[in-house]
């Protein structure tokens, strides 16, 4: 009975220890599977965390911030500035005179008190300084507008290089799946004609011609290898992903119709009223002409209402009850620039010249801008055509490549154009993924030149 008590306890103890070394395994398994993780992107993950992490478009976004406390700058030119000021004085030693009157000896008489106490208040309102601080404000929230502006410039500039990035790694991908397929066919063609050659129906020089077209594409195959490495590490570190953390890039079918493309004409029109570069030269425009208010302003009189409201006490024992003393002033400031030496006028014309400088720079955006959508315009049209082109071209080097495959099966035709159609095909492979990066890279350039989503329904 005790030996089977004891043989229970074994087994249960047993049991549970069982059961903590699985629970064990099964923690490490799961840690180990979360250590391994991988992180899939497709384009759209990769524009959000591009403008979630990028350090550029971060800092953009502080601008703005800067922006603001400028306003709040600005605006307190046009409220009252209102100080408080108080002190104390401890005297050591204090001063004394002396006073003789007639034969008398000289009477020592001491000024002042051990401690003396002081407070004032002083309120200052500009009332008039020539136009300059509600020009100041207005001044500020252009600026704001034109920090607005500029994180929409480096938005669409870091979603298109994140969208590059991305494509680029989706490229170097396509060309080592094309030559990893190329491999295998070669693989495949060298075990047919192995097995003729056992049977001593080709001769030897097709296997070895088959031999050096499958090594040939093996140093083509870990180039392609450290190309998509090297690309997906630049991808990482756009995104602010560690370089370590293994990722996969998931290449999805794009609508290549362009049903969705506007004309031409609609587009420019479209770039100049929307493009967030556009909107910065008009606000620098206008904070230029207003820079030369600004100038002109110290041509007036500055008018400020002041007023101020003094206490002070003496006394040798620490009180501010004795010998108080109380005042109150309010007043009108007036200050006239009669001669400067002609720096404010030289200052009107900076600014004068700074406007002329923002119509003209203007001018030139606007032109820059139709020549950028134009050029983006036409190099979609070309991508597309080329596009079209080589996907007919694939079509047609799969149905090459099948008919030599059936002509050396049934003895017709030879090795030689097997293996010259199976090159045109990775070729062609490898054109049409060329050609789609070029159609995604004019994508996405044409849509930051004209801010209009062509793949929008």
């Amino acid at each position: 009975m005790k030996n089977r008590i004891i043989i229970n306890i074994i087994e249960k103890k047993s049991l549970k220890l069982f059961i903590a070394v699985w629970f064990f395994l099964l923690i490490s398994i799961c840690m180990f599977d979360s250590s391994i993780a991988t992180t899939t992107l497709t384009v759209e993950d990769v524009r959000r965390m591009a403008l979630k992490f990028n350090r550029t478009y971060l800092a953009a976004k502080e601008d703005v911030i800067k922006a603001q406390s400028d306003i709040t700058k600005a605006r307190s030119g046009a409220l009252p500035n209102i100080t408080l000021n108080s002190n104390y004085n401890r005297n050591f030693k204090l001063p004394s005179f002396f006073v003789q009157m007639g034969d008398e000896p000289p009477v020592e008489f001491r000024t002042g008190f051990k401690n003396s106490f002081g407070s004032s208040l002083s309120i200052q309102q500009s009332l008039w300084s020539g136009g300059k601080v509600f020009t100041a404000l207005k001044i500020a929230k252009l600026y704001k507008k034109y920090s607005l502006e500029k994180e929409k410039v480096v938005k669409a500039s870091i979603i298109y290089n994140a969208e590059l990035l991305f494509y680029k790694s989706i490229l170097t991908q396509s060309n080592l799946q094309v030559l990893q397929k190329a491999y295998e066919a070669n693989s495949y063609n060298l075990e047919v004609v192995e097995k003729k050659y056992s049977k001593g129906v080709v001769p030897k020089f097709e296997v070895l011609r088959a031999k050096v077209e499958k090594s040939n594409l093996q140093p083509q195959i870990l180039k392609a290898k450290s190309d998509l490495t090297l690309s997906q590490k630049r991808l990482k570190s756009f995104l602010g992903i560690d370089l370590n953390e293994d990722i996969v890039v998931v290449d999805e079918k794009d609508d290549t119709t362009l049903a969705n493309l506007l004309p031409l004409s609609s587009l420019i029109d479209s770039a100049l009223l929307d493009r967030p570069e556009i909107r910065q030269s008009n606000y620098l425009t206008q904070i230029a002409k207003k820079g030369i208010k600004i100038s002109k302003g110290d041509y007036f009189p500055k008018l400020a209402a002041v007023s101020s409201y003094n206490w002070s006490a003496e006394s040798d024992n620490f009180t501010m009850r004795k010998n108080n003393v109380r005042s109150w002033s309010a007043g009108i400031n007036l200050s006239i620039p009669l001669f400067r030496g002609g720096s404010t006028r030289g200052e009107v014309k900076n600014s004068v010249a700074t406007y002329h400088q923002s119509l003209l720079n203007a001018k030139q955006l606007r032109d820059n801008v139709k020549l950028e959508v134009e050029e983006s315009y036409d190099n979609m049209l070309q991508a597309k055509k080329a596009l079209d082109i080589q996907g007919e071209t694939i079509a047609e080097a799969e149905e090459g490549l099948k008919i030599a495959n059936v002509r050396y099966k049934s003895g017709v035709g030879t090795l030689l154009e097997v293996l010259s159609a199976q090159t045109a095909l990775t070729q062609a492979r490898n054109s049409l993924a060329l050609a789609t990066f070029i159609f995604r890279q004019a994508r996405a350039q044409l849509k930051k030149a004209t801010t209009v989503d062509i793949d929008k329904k």
